[in-house]
């Protein structure tokens, strides 16, 4: 009678537990059992001139002296977060201009994140700038 009791309560809680952590599609469970799915929080469009003018040493190298710098409007990133081209005359360690370069930054969370130097051929070069 015992083993037939815990047989059963096993049983029950199995079918209970069956919806948890699973696929609210492909669950037979009641959906008041299912968990409900997450919602995405939307990101609201980043301020690029007030990010870049408070920590422009996140984008161009300390001592680079960039001036004329120019950025252009945030585009949703591929992998989240919000992607944006930025553009400024820099001088070398040597002293020497280095000339305009342009880097692809990364921005998520209202922080300066991933930053990638980017040639002509990048679709940066198409972009429209507008002067910080």
């Amino acid at each position: 009678m015992l083993r037939a009791a815990r047989l059963t309560a096993l049983s029950l809680l199995t079918v209970c537990l069956y919806g948890c952590a699973v696929d609210a599609n492909i669950s037979y469970v009641p959906d008041v059992m299912k968990q409900a799915s997450p919602q995405p929080v939307a990101q609201q469009t980043p301020d690029v001139g007030a990010l870049l003018k408070s920590n422009v040493n996140a984008v161009f190298a300390q001592g680079s002296s960039p001036a004329g710098i120019r950025f252009s409007p945030p585009v949703a990133g591929k992998y989240g977060g919000w992607d944006t081209c930025v553009k400024g005359e820099v001088v070398g360690v040597t002293g020497q201009p280095l000339g305009i370069q342009t880097f692809l930054v990364t921005i998520d969370n209202d922080r300066i994140g991933r930053r990638e130097r980017v040639g002509p051929e990048h679709w940066c070069a198409r972009q429209t700038y507008t002067p910080l």
